[in-house]
């Protein structure tokens, strides 16, 4: 639900500018006139901005480049870049007086399929704010235009380039998909699938162009800006009217998106804010969505921190504590968000409330906070149905192998858990006889990184009750093997697998020779 402001924003009469409405306020002092004007001209000043472009969006912005550029390039609101040939992006902090507020605007691609056309992560660095590009020119992945290929079977789509990557999805025989990228073995395709990356086996389907043209990607590759080193000013904004030195990045709807700051790997589905800390910390806040970083599911309105090494950067796959909900000053500071232009944005900016965050907390223990939150049965005058209580996880779920707990009810013979995605589909389930009270289930499959699980008891076949399903984020998936290690090793041929079910052939060995994942 989108915060509505009464007395916050302290902001005189407004014009109405582009897609951006601010409250009529009596205050007409430098800092909300100057934020006025400043939202209203970046929306103007950087719309329709191209992938793997900069913009100035508002003054002051200071940039260095890789090449030497004419004295008057990039030095002025409105004009624009290539990634490519940018090295660094800096905006000015908020200064009332000398009517100056750095604002840039970066459409970064990512690892954004070339499929989408135009679709990129947008970057936005307000006030005290810098970006480094960390991708050197000769190292940055060119994407080339996609070309069509067609299922020859029904085919699997996977997360990554390997049969043990989970499968994201199937397509029917006949299906015609466009391809722009080839893993680094040559016998994967990456595909434009429901609206995102997936990754086809060469074997299975029939190429209209030369695939072996296009170019490899991998888990390193990187275009221009997907790898960075940021900074941020410290302390909080001058005016109550705009937010704190800051980078947020905002990734398009519905897909899931690469980037590593400061050597951190984040992978984002979402539009998430990142600044430094004075005691040499990053701080990442996710604001819609999940952020995946550190093996750790981050839901909206929650944050995570990182120290950093003497150089700024997160070591390693990063040492991330710290995992909390928003306080109110917090969500205080990022609520001036709501009003950057929405012509800029692939969705609009929503902060979530207290109340947003308290729900979602509420779910997490829902079992105990309403005495069970069973569903009666046929059977439930048979069950003490009240004890039965989901315990563990509460918090977040592995992407893999998982053990649910939950409390014994009384009366039961036999207990179910079921798993579900974030759509509600049920990716996974398993029974076990009273008095264990445990089940350890592999949860690979499922949409999204919500994911929700509950426990059911039964007598004699028959339910009693059923909890109220506990939400948890689930982790990503974890990176494939490398190609040629024992881990993609094929399986021998089940002897229920045939054609009329979704194949794909095993990496390295020929068809006639290997096992089919079926």
């Amino acid at each position: 639900m989108r915060i509505k402001y009464l007395a916050f924003l302290i902001l005189p009469a407004l014009l109405l500018v582009g897609s951006v409405t601010l409250l009529a306020q009596t205050d007409a002092g430098a800092c909300p006139a100057l934020v006025e004007q400043a939202l209203g001209d970046l929306g103007s000043n950087c719309d329709a901005l191209d992938r793997n472009s900069a913009c100035y969006g508002f003054n002051r912005v200071n940039a260095t480049f890789a090449q030497a550029q004419e004295e008057a390039f990039f030095s002025n609101p409105a004009d624009r870049t290539a990634l490519a040939a940018l090295d660094t992006i800096e905006t000015a902090p908020l200064d009332a007086e000398a009517e100056r507020w750095g604002i840039a605007v970066l459409n970064v691609q990512a690892n954004v399929p070339n499929t989408l056309p135009g679709q990129a992560v947008v970057f936005l660095l307000m006030g005290d704010a810098a970006v480094e590009n960390a991708v050197a020119p000769e190292d940055a992945l060119q994407l080339a235009e996609p070309i069509e290929v067609t299922t020859l079977v029904a085919a699997n789509m996977r997360s990554a380039p390997s049969t043990n990557a989970n499968v994201v999805g199937s397509a029917p025989a006949g299906t015609t998909l466009a391809a722009d990228g080839l893993s680094a073995d040559g016998e994967w395709l990456r595909v434009l699938f429901e609206n995102g990356a997936a990754w086809v086996n060469r074997q299975v389907v029939d190429e209209a162009g030369d695939a072996s043209a296009l170019p490899i990607i991998t888990r390193e590759t990187r275009t221009p800006m997907q790898a960075f080193n940021f900074r941020t000013g410290v302390g909080e904004p001058t005016c109550a009217e705009s937010p704190p030195s800051l980078l947020l990045i905002q990734g398009p709807d519905n897909v899931r998106v690469d980037i590593t700051a400061n050597g951190a790997d984040i992978q984002i589905g979402s539009t998430i804010v990142l600044w430094l800390l004075p005691d040499n910390r990053m701080q990442l806040v996710v604001i819609n969505g999940v952020a995946e970083v550190g093996g750790v599911t981050v839901p909206a309105g929650f944050t995570l921190f990182a120290p950093l090494n003497a150089e700024g950067q997160v070591e390693g796959a990063g040492d991330w504590t710290g995992f909390r909900a928003l306080t109110p000053d917090e969500l205080s500071l990022l609520l001036p968000l709501q009003f950057i232009p929405e012509n800029l944005l692939h969705y609009p900016i929503l902060i979530p409330t207290l109340s947003d965050i308290q729900a979602f907390l509420a779910s997490l223990n829902a079992a105990q906070t309403q005495g069970g939150g069973v569903l009666s049965g046929p059977a439930a005058g048979q069950v003490d149905c009240a004890s039965l209580v989901p315990t563990s996880p509460l918090g977040g779920m592995a992407y893999g192998r998982n053990t649910f707990y939950w409390n014994a009810a009384q009366g039961a013979t036999k207990y179910q858990v079921k798993v579900f995605d974030e759509n509600g589909t049920q990716v996974a389930a398993g029974d076990v006889n009273a008095p264990s009270t445990s089940l350890t289930l592999e949860v690979l499959g499922g949409t999204g990184f919500s994911f929700s699980w509950e426990v059911s008891a039964l007598v004699n076949g028959q339910l009693a009750c059923t909890t109220a399903r506990v939400n948890v984020p689930r982790s990503g998936a974890p990176p494939p093997p490398e190609p040629g290690s024992a881990a993609t090793t094929c399986p021998p041929m089940s002897p229920s697998c045939n054609f009329n079910y979704v194949c794909e052939p095993c990496l390295g060995e020929t068809v006639g020779s290997c096992g089919f994942d079926c």
